[in-house]
């Protein structure tokens, strides 16, 4: 083979490397939630935070293995059962004001997702913070549902 064609084939070789390096990136970014994108998981639509709060939480595992907490919080009184009582309501209402944007709206319908299956477990959240009502299911089927489950934890357990 003669000089230059090893020489053409280097530098083929080599810009292909990189391109597959920069889509890795861009994917792993993606799926760690960094970037410009604004929206419901960007923690727009914050509430204030004297907004009650009244939730329940459905978790599944695996089908058949249903497990239910609450989460109530009004004035200067707040309490939680099933798994969200090792959270701390506090700490549950605190986070679910935080994320109201999240609880209150679907995925952006231009993100990209990985396909990486992140496991069987589903939970949905239902009730009310302030005057919104949220109905918001999560999944741990790909990149961007993952992402979502862990901005919503504790209010949903950890997988696994």
């Amino acid at each position: 083979m003669s000089p230059r064609r090893t020489s053409r084939a280097a530098v083929v070789l080599a810009a292909l490397l990189i391109a597959l390096a920069a889509g890795a990136l861009i994917a792993a970014l993606a799926a760690a939630g960094v970037g410009g994108r604004s929206g419901p998981t960007s923690g727009s639509g914050a509430t204030a935070a004297g907004d009650a709060v009244r939730l329940t939480v459905t978790f599944n595992r695996r089908p058949g293995q249903r497990r239910v907490a609450h989460v109530r919080c009004s004035g200067s009184t707040a309490t939680a059962d099933g798994f969200l009582r090792t959270v701390g309501a506090a700490r549950a209402c605190a986070h679910a004001r935080k994320i109201v944007g999240l609880l209150t709206s679907g995925p952006p319908t231009d993100r990209a997702c990985t396909e990486i299956f992140g496991g069987p477990e589903r939970a949905t959240v239902t009730g009310r913070i302030g005057t919104r009502t949220i109905r918001h299911t999560f999944k741990r089927t790909d990149g961007c549902e993952i992402g979502d489950w862990r901005r919503a934890q504790p209010l949903v357990p950890r997988p696994g």
